[in-house]
């Protein structure tokens, strides 16, 4: 609120006199902006004059960064006569905020200011950088030049990047849009061809210009050596093995160089800054070793040629290498140890054998799948040493184990499984008296139920049926136990018209089974055979016939 009353104040007080000229010949200036293209500031505005006046304009400036409130002239942009002033002499802080006033001037009065706010560093746009061309063995290399050249002050903390833009000069043909470094070759360009192309600067957040547009006609075929082709690196464990195709018959030996990647931000020329790998220079085989040049960490290029006596491939395309990145995990190695009810687990990260474990490159976690013959569990665990509790004892488990960077989104292969078996439950000292009062407690309830059981089966219970309990005692020992022979009758048995005489005598009469077949639903006795003997002849039969 005090700095708006200020300005106001301010203004009244610049503008003092305006009203006797009229505020409609001698209004504040209008439209002001500010154009910075890299380094140059340059401060513009409109004025429309609607009176005809001989009129001049006045600039004054001060920084928000220092803290100031007082105003200073910008000397050569005082009373001027045209609707712009170059402020690039007087900012050299592009990163800090400035308010810029102008004001219209007559002989005797001048307007109100006008007021504009800006931080050169933001408004800032690329200009365009400088580019020419040079054929290479039937390539063609781009040379860039910064776009402030050799007095950088815009962009002096900026990694600036290029962009080229390359068709061509045909009728309906399309550009193509590409990353590139100043002095980078580029490839795969038609012979005896015109191309047309154009570069720049780019860096994020600002405005860039592209250069003016440049053509090109490409070289004939090359007949040389021809280019390696299928360049790849594999890399385990930070060993990094460099292979390429053999396209070549007799005697060829190759070259291979390397490009440190954070030079390409800064060399006004990559194509100096490769360098022979001492290893590998002039070797026979199409491999390389590059463990020994590349380290865990940064940007790398690769490039090789193929050379026979005094003639020599085209360079190949270039390779770019990032190693933390494009690396590979072996498995981890595992050693186990356990309890009755636990495994203390033991890891040695990938490399580790080697001399190079890969916990020194990465930060891991350790993913554990472990199972007995029936259930399977997983667990996360980070440090490299750690015990899985509450196992089950006497009991085989197996495990394996995968290294994990959550940074890098990147897993090892899986360890070889690993088993081992559980050790034996130590006894209780209460387990002896526990045993004991259960058995005891065992035979107070089965015993008797035993004993209930046995008796049921071989003792049971049998109440005589209610017919034989209504025979007095003398009547069943009458039944049972005949003692007087009673009076017989001489009888005839008639069967299929053949009577036979016989004699039937109650006393003969026998009971094989006495009482074995009683019911005692019913309370009656059934005889199932019957003897009866008479006259030296038995007949056996299954009911007794009366005469």
């Amino acid at each position: 609120m005090e700095g708006a009353r200020l300005w106001l104040v301010m203004a009244a007080a610049l503008g003092m006199g305006s009203k006797s000229m009229g505020l409609t010949c001698l209004e504040h200036p209008q439209n002001v902006t500010t154009s910075v293209i890299n380094a140059n500031i340059v401060l513009k505005w409109n004025w429309d004059n609607p009176c005809g006046l001989n009129v001049t304009f006045s600039v004054q400036y001060h920084s928000y960064f220092r803290r100031s409130e007082i105003w200073a002239a910008i000397p050569q942009c005082q009373n001027i006569i045209i609707t712009e002033c170059d402020l690039s002499q007087t900012i050299s802080d592009y990163f800090a905020s400035y308010e810029v006033a102008i004001r219209v001037n007559t002989l005797k009065n001048h307007s109100p200011y006008a007021f504009l706010e800006f931080t050169p560093y933001i408004e800032a746009q690329v200009g365009p950088p400088g580019v020419w061309f040079e054929s290479i063995y039937g390539d063609v290399k781009i040379n860039i030049l910064h776009p402030e050249a050799d007095q950088q002050k815009m962009w002096k903390q900026d990694l600036l990047k290029y962009q080229l833009t390359i068709w061509k000069n045909a009728t309906h043909s399309k550009e193509k849009t590409q990353s590139i470094f100043p002095g980078e070759i580029i490839y795969d360009l038609e012979p005896e061809t015109t191309y047309c192309l154009k570069v720049k600067a780019h860096i994020d957040g600002h405005i860039s210009f592209y250069s003016p547009m440049h053509c090109i006609q490409t070289s004939k075929v090359w007949i040389g050596l021809p280019r390696l082709q299928n360049l790849q690196i594999h890399s385990l464990n930070m060993k990094h093995l460099l292979y390429w195709d053999n396209l070549y018959d007799g005697n060829v030996s190759f070259i291979v160089q390397l490009l440190l990647g954070y030079k390409t931000h800064y060399s006004l020329d990559i194509s100096k800054d490769w360098e022979n790998v001492s290893k590998c220079e002039n070797i026979r085989t199409t491999f390389c070793d590059l463990s020994s040049v590349i380290g865990s960490i940064g940007i790398y290029y690769l490039r090789v040629q193929a050379v026979r006596g005094h003639n020599k491939s085209p360079w190949s395309k270039t390779l770019q290498f990032k190693p933390i990145e494009q690396n590979k995990m072996g498995p981890p190695n595992v050693s186990v140890s356990a309890s009755k009810d636990s495994i203390n687990v033991f890891i040695a990260s990938p490399g580790e054998s080697e001399n190079n474990p890969m916990s020194d490159t990465y930060e891991l976690t350790y993913n554990v799948w472990y199972r007995t013959s029936s259930i399977t569990k997983e667990l996360r665990q980070k440090p490299s040493q750690f015990i899985i509790p509450n196992l089950d004892s006497s009991t085989l488990y197996c495990l394996k184990v995968q290294a994990f960077s959550e940074t890098y989104n990147k897993s090892s292969a899986s360890s070889n499984e690993t088993c081992i078996e559980t050790a034996k439950g130590e006894t209780s000292p209460f387990t002896p008296l526990i045993s004991g009062v259960v058995i005891f407690i065992c035979l107070i309830f089965v015993i008797p139920c035993a004993w209930k059981y046995i008796n049921y089966a071989f003792f049971p219970k049998c109440k005589s049926p209610l017919v034989i309990e209504n025979f007095g005692e003398k009547d069943l020992n009458r039944l049972y136990f005949p003692i007087a022979e009673e009076q017989t009758d001489k009888c005839m048995v008639i069967n299929f018209s053949v009577a036979f005489p016989c004699k039937v005598n109650l006393d003969d009469v026998r009971f094989d089974k006495e009482l074995e077949e009683i019911s005692q639903d019913s309370g009656n006795y059934f005889i199932d055979d019957i003897i009866i003997s008479g006259d030296n002849e038995s007949h056996q039969s299954s009911e007794l016939i009366p005469v």
